[in-house]
């Protein structure tokens, strides 16, 4: 079927059964607002999604003889699918495109727009083949990335695949690289998934941490100082006097200070919910009351939490995007740090939604009515440098100054770098997995295989592309390691050389591309887990994992349990870094036993651990040098 002929076409309200017409001028682009003859069309309101602010289309930007029919083609985008069936390639593109993403192609047509007003074009239909060459000679020379020239090309594409349901004057031939390939042109898309924000400073991030589970922990002492609206405090605020409530940490408010601690409780609960439960920043900002609820185990609590709530980056129903976003049909799962944080949002108000924008302010009157909106993310990087400064007076004022925030030497802290964070602190730091459940509160550190996104899926499946990098770097520094210290001992020894010759061989010096980055994270045979101070490496074989003899064989898992080595364990491989962290205990050990203090039950354990260390250590002298 062609387009011309497609049931979209036919029932558009514009088109009649001879030729397209535009829109009358009446005709409203958005309920209760832009209309089609405006020059301006505010997009904001058919965009619920939490982080989105002024989504607006400046048409006084397009030049006027091309203004009509640039209207009406962003007019059909937001009524019609895009014809992608009319490409002779696959393209992952959406029939229907979100209002933030129209402001994206709005940008992206601007060059070709102006490129045409400066050649005296009048009309799209005027435009030649030998225009479009000369405009892709032009784009593949202007100094930004391969992504964003693909992008204009493709803003092309979509006017092609839209002429149909244009007038004549606005309809544009097919594009020669739908044709002959865009990768012709910009070359081969660089694109890829990955979250490319710094991670904060493990330092930071610990300090900030703290400070927030603090100000959770003290929030019980000052919520019904902090409540909005509350008319009980419609008094003047200018008082010094202290209210007789506080906590530890906040110590008594004064009511100059109630907006500043509100806006730092608010700020401390939002990043302890994004941080701990790896939300993206629609995510968490979109939660409302009333979504966590504990999780039972055999009709008692589990210690651990569900929290429902929408998801926007996959949004997507028959190729069309979901600007409102659509329900998680699996929660997240958390801990306690997170629904107590919850719980303090849900008393701090009686709204619905948890994190409205007002809350964020320097100030707020004691009676006024929430925004039903939520915080921008300017807004949000504000109130995290109003919390840290918050947080290093408090440290000042209680003799703490070792514990205030340092500063982040990347820059501001933002919603998006904490998620990024949290998988390079589980994949990048020493016993990162350990260390989190510590940092986390965690009973058990293996809870975070099924902790942090889906219940059903660990943060492995969130951040794949930070478990390859930690891979392709433990490899790298293995490698570098075996040239001039070529001992390898242990069970796993052969395996852990075997790991390290196929990564040189294969990937060692080459910017992986995601088709390699796919093979080498689902290559079994490279999976070595190692870090800086670590006593061993484990060539993860979950068949031969002592660590993981009580999982079962259905839910077999692709990472070892650190918390839980057994000097027995088939995977275990050690070169000369490992025993140099063995020699280290083992001094510890024996400065401990030698220590006048050292209760006698204590000094036989530690004399069994001197001995195990000791046997390690004689092993791997023992073990011939391999070949470096």
């Amino acid at each position: 079927m062609s387009a011309l002929t497609s049931p979209a076409w036919r029932d558009h309200p514009t088109i009649t059964a001879g030729e397209p017409l535009l829109p009358p001028p009446g005709t409203l682009v958005v309920p209760g607002g832009a209309r089609f003859e405006d020059d301006t069309w505010d997009l904001s309101p058919l965009c619920p999604r939490p982080t989105t602010r002024w989504i607006v289309l400046h048409f006084t930007h397009v030049p006027a003889v091309l203004r009509p029919d640039i209207k009406h083609f962003f007019h059909l985008l937001l009524t019609i699918d895009t014809p992608l069936e009319q490409l002779d390639r696959p393209a992952s593109a959406r029939k229907r495109l979100s209002p933030s993403t129209l402001t994206t192609l709005f940008q992206d047509l601007r060059p070709f727009l102006s490129w045409l007003e400066a050649r005296g074009t009048r009309a799209l239909d005027e435009v030649t083949e030998q225009d479009l060459y000369e405009y892709a000679e032009q784009v593949a020379s202007a100094p930004v990335g391969q992504n964003p020239k693909s992008r204009r090309l493709f803003a092309l594409s979509r006017l092609w695949l839209m002429a149909p349901y244009l007038r004549r004057s606005g309809r544009l031939r097919q594009p020669f690289w739908e044709r002959e390939g865009i990768e012709q042109i910009v070359g081969k898309s660089e694109w890829t998934a990955e979250n490319k924000s710094v991670p904060i400073h493990p330092v930071t991030m610990s300090a900030v941490l703290v400070w927030c589970l603090r100000l959770i922990e003290d929030a019980p002492h000052v919520v019904s100082l902090l409540r909005t609206p509350n008319p009980a405090a419609t008094g003047p605020l200018g008082g010094a006097a202290p209210i007789p409530t506080g906590g530890t940490w906040t110590g008594e408010v004064t009511p100059r200070q109630v907006d500043p601690l509100r806006r730092s409780l608010t700020t401390a609960c939002l990043i302890t919910i994004a941080y701990l439960a790896g939300m993206r920043a629609d995510e968490v900002l979109g939660l409302r009351r009333g979504c966590c609820t504990p999780t039972m185990d055999g009709g008692r609590p589990s210690g651990a939490y569900a929290i429902r709530g929408r998801t926007y980056k996959s949004a997507v129903a028959d190729g069309r995007c979901i600007p409102a976003g659509v329900e998680r049909d699996v929660p997240w799962a958390a801990i306690k740090p997170v629904a107590d944080a919850i719980a303090v949002m849900e008393a701090l108000h009686t709204e619905d939604l948890l994190f409205s924008d007002s809350l964020f302010k320097a100030r707020l009157k004691p009676t006024v009515v929430l925004d039903p909106g939520a915080p921008s993310s300017s807004r949000v990087r504000e109130s995290i440098a109003h919390l840290t400064a918050w947080c290093n007076r408090r440290a000042v004022e209680l003799n703490r100054p070792g514990e205030a925030i340092p500063a982040d030497p990347d820059g501001n802290i933002s919603l998006r770098r904490l998620r990024r964070t949290l998988a390079w602190f589980i994949y990048r730091r020493p016993r990162g997995r350990v260390a989190l459940g510590v940092q986390y509160g965690h009973l058990h550190a293996a809870t975070t295989d099924g902790y942090g996104g889906r219940v059903s899926a660990g943060l492995r499946d969130l951040f794949p592309m930070e478990e390859t990098f930690a891979i392709s770097d433990t490899l790298h520094r293995a490698a570098d390691h075996l040239q001039t210290h070529p001992t390898v001992s242990g069970p796993a020894a052969g395996r852990y050389r075997a790991a390290v010759t196929e990564y040189q061989h294969r990937y060692q010096g080459l910017s992986l591309t995601p088709k390699q980055t796919a093979a080498l994270l689902a290559n079994p045979d490279l999976r070595v887990h190692d870090a800086a101070g670590q006593t061993l490496a484990c060539c993860f074989d979950a068949r031969k994992a002592l660590c993981r003899k009580a999982t079962s064989p259905t839910t077999a898992s692709t990472t070892p349990d650190l918390t839980a080595c057994e000097d027995r364990c088939a995977n275990i491989a050690r070169t000369d870094r490992h025993i140099a962290a063995v020699q280290a205990d083992l001094a510890a050990l024996q400065a401990e036993l030698a220590a006048p203090l050292t209760p006698a039950p204590l000094r036989h354990r530690i004399e069994l651990q001197i001995s195990r260390r000791e046997a390690i250590i004689q092993a791997h002298h023992d073990t011939p040098a391999g070949p470096p």
